[in-house]
């Protein structure tokens, strides 16, 4: 009968380790960030919330010498047929960027696309930060998305 308790307590015990996984983290530049509650990894750099949706991309330093970010961001716009695109100034974790702004129709209404792109951590990177609200100001970016980009000290 000891025995079988001895089991049964190491049985609940194993049950319990594996319920307490750590959160999910996504990489950037050789950082882990945890994902928020309120948001789903969809990717090793990609994370999906009800506001936002956040991708994180690394790029070639020749493609960002070249205008792959233009590029990208005139194919995504033309896709999406999006309107009133902007050039804009920001911040990659604290290291300035360029970034474009534009907007688009979805079935639930505007969305607006930022898509920054810059070297940080010595490393050519672009983010797309996809908001259902006009960013305009470092209010209207989520908190987490901050973490990566922001358009004010």
């Amino acid at each position: 009968m000891k025995t079988l308790y001895t089991l049964a307590l190491l049985l609940f015990t194993t049950v319990l380790a594996y319920g307490q996984a750590a959160p999910p983290t996504v990489n950037f530049c050789g950082q882990q960030y945890p994902v928020p509650a309120d948001a789903v990894l969809l990717s090793p750099y990609e994370v999906q919330a009800a506001k936002y949706s956040l991708l994180l991309i690394y790029v070639n330093y020749p493609d960002l010498r070249n205008g792959a970010p233009a590029e990208y961001t005139k194919q995504r716009m033309k896709k999406l047929k999006g309107n009133d695109l902007q050039e804009i100034t920001c911040f990659i974790q604290d290291t300035p960027a360029k970034a474009f702004k534009f907007a688009y129709q979805t079935e639930k209404g505007l969305a607006y696309d930022v898509l920054a792109y810059g070297i940080t951590k010595g490393q050519p990177v672009m983010i797309q930060l996809t908001l259902d609200v006009d960013p305009y100001s470092n209010k209207e970016i989520p908190e987490f998305a901050r973490q990566f980009v922001h358009l004010d000290k």
